[in-house]
């Protein structure tokens, strides 16, 4: 199967898999690492905000646009400037304009967990940044988990999964995973590239690294345990291979394939693997018909984080302050929090209700959070592994 393939080394900075970046000498400390101290005086930040005038992030999500204009409202005198922009852009950026010398951003708002954890928190072009407090006297560490504290905020999460449609199916017609390598499902399960996106090819390096329980899901599915293709290592390798010998649909964007399975009135609609959840918003802007196969053996897909940083140098540091602040929410979750928290999406808060069927604890069940760790070391053998077949 002949695959697009982006410029190595840009998707490879995507995956986080290699660094040109030369800041060895800033590798270190906790500074890399900040969390705010336990009181923060909010008054004297937004006094310090509006002496700076401006704050400028990055941001992975066009929805930060809607955000933002609340922010100027909430807070007046600080202009914001938002550039939408995907996660292998910010990361060239940033680094590129740090290694010059210069100093533009004050936030960085990316799902890149792999290059941030492995790359740009350890030699300092990030640093992470946790408000004591979000308004009326809620505390951030009662909303919000340690592990979503640090070693990176997290702000959000979004899965990657199986979707279905839900008029042509009452109930989700697979409930394995290896279903999608059956004859049924021939030319009929479409993906985004994952050569086009680091989170597509993390869901295959995941299923690798999750092998075993590949295996005991062949196993409960087909009433065998697996055999292996010569030359093939595990049985994560042996699904991939397969998925592809079964006429995966490569496309080039995950709407794509979302509305492919979604469109409503069809006989025999497709099904897909690693499409994002906040693609079921569909439904209500687009009239589709999708489903999430939640219930799914050993698991229905990945789990990837959006985070929020602040840049190494801020220009803007309290305004940057400020803008994270609001971007989790006030106290009722709403404000800067409400353009994100979309059906099928998930707030870092567990006291923000999401916008789908199953709950934040719910999520660990279903998905396999993605292991920035494992893909950093091992990652390059799946990617290669894929562009061979």
């Amino acid at each position: 199967m002949k695959k697009t393939i982006l410029l190595t080394t840009v998707f490879l900075l995507a995956a986080g898999l290699i660094w040109a970046g030369g800041k060895q000498e800033q590798v270190t400390t906790a500074g890399s690492s900040q969390i705010a101290p336990e009181e923060e005086n909010w008054n004297e930040i937004y006094a310090a905000a509006k002496e700076e005038g401006k704050v400028v992030i990055y941001s992975l999500s066009s929805r930060i646009f809607d955000a933002v204009e609340g922010f100027k409202v909430k807070y007046p005198g600080i202009e914001v400037e938002a550039i939408d922009m995907p996660d292998v852009e910010q990361i060239d950026k940033i680094t590129r304009e740090q290694d010059a010398g210069i100093y533009n951003a004050d936030v960085l708002f990316l799902a890149n967990g792999t290059t941030l954890l492995n790359e740009l928190l350890p030699k300092g072009y990030v640093k992470n940044y946790v408000p004591s407090s979000l308004e009326d006297g809620v505390y951030t560490k009662d909303v919000i988990a340690d592990d979503f504290r640090q070693p990176l905020l997290v702000h959000s999460m979004e899965s990657k999964v199986v979707f279905y449609n839900t008029q042509t199916y009452p109930k989700p017609p697979v409930d394995n995973l290896w279903d999608l390598t059956r004859e049924r499902w021939r030319g009929k399960v479409q993906m985004k590239d994952p050569m086009l996106t680091e989170e597509n090819l993390n869901m295959l390096q995941t299923i690798v690294q999750h092998s075993d329980e590949m295996a005991v899901a062949y196993e409960k599915e087909f009433g065998e345990p697996i055999k292996l293709s010569p030359g093939v290592e595990n049985a994560g390798f042996e699904f991939i291979k397969r998925l592809v010998e079964n006429d995966i649909v490569l496309t080039s964007s995950d709407g794509d394939a979302a509305k492919a399975v979604g469109a409503p009135d069809q006989d025999d609609p497709p099904l897909t693997l690693s499409v994002a959840s906040s693609k079921l918003r569909y439904n209500d802007t687009k009239g589709t018909k999708l489903g999430i196969a939640w219930e799914m053996e050993p698991k229905v897909g990945i789990t990837k984080n959006n985070h929020l940083v602040i840049a190494a140098n801020a220009p803007h540091p309290n305004a940057a302050k400020l803008l994270i602040r609001w971007l989790l929410g006030d106290s009722e979750g709403e404000a800067g929090m409400e353009p994100f928290n979309v059906p099928g999406g998930f707030a870092s808060r567990r006291d923000v209700e999401p916008m789908a069927d199953i709950s934040l604890d719910d999520l660990r069940r279903y998905t396999w959070f993605i292991d920035y760790e494992y893909v950093y070391k091992y990652g390059l053998s799946v990617r290669d592994f894929w562009l061979g077949l």
